[in-house]
């Protein structure tokens, strides 16, 4: 008998080595979201407007890794805005930023324009409303999800639009506040440059 122990502990501890069949083996590893805080976002330009539509007001661009952000500061030639999204004009302007991505689709800039849902939202303290469209363009045949976000502050009318290629971060919402969060505090007239180029 004691002769036979040394195989059945070469056995035992070979037996305990196999990976049972019934596990499944380890998933590979997914690469993380950017975060809420690990987003650059550089300013590139700024867009003059007026020349070519008065109240159209002025465009800034920004880019990042994942994505980019036009924020657009305007006025429509109707005068001062009430803040927030409480002017009685807001909800015709809100459904004609809309409606220009609409028409863009129907004149075959895009392959496709879907809708999301529009809610109300407070950053920073100001009242916005929101929302999401998934995007594809017609040459590149790229998908893009979008966000606008509307408001009146001081005036005018300012909206961040924001695209970000398909499929988004997963934390695109964060990414979006962050971003407006700190815009409100620096000052969406100021943009992150000594001396734009403004184009006209």
């Amino acid at each position: 008998m004691t002769k036979l122990w040394p195989a059945l502990l070469a056995a035992a501890l070979l037996s305990g080595c196999a990976a049972p069949t019934a596990t499944p083996p380890p998933a590979a590893p997914v690469p993380a979201a950017p975060a809420a805080g690990t987003v650059t976002w550089q300013y590139m330009r700024s867009t003059w407007h007026e020349a070519r539509q008065p109240g159209l007001g002025i465009s800034h661009r920004y880019q990042s890794r994942v994505g980019w952000i036009d924020v657009y500061l305007y006025d429509m030639n109707q005068g001062h805005w009430q803040a927030g999204v409480d002017d009685p004009r807001f909800e015709a302007q809100f459904q004609s930023s809309v409606e220009e991505i609409r028409l863009a689709g129907a004149r075959g800039f895009y392959a496709e324009v879907e809708v999301g849902p529009i809610s109300d939202v407070r950053i920073e303290g100001q009242d916005f409303r929101r929302v999401s469209l998934r995007i594809v363009h017609a040459v590149t045949r790229k998908a893009y999800e979008s966000f606008t976000f509307l408001t009146a502050r001081n005036g005018r009318l300012l909206k961040y639009r924001m695209s970000f290629e398909a499929p988004a971060p997963a934390d695109v919402d964060a990414i979006a506040r962050e971003f407006i969060e700190r815009n409100l505090r620096s000052g969406p007239d100021m943009p992150r440059a000594a001396h734009p180029l403004l184009d006209t």
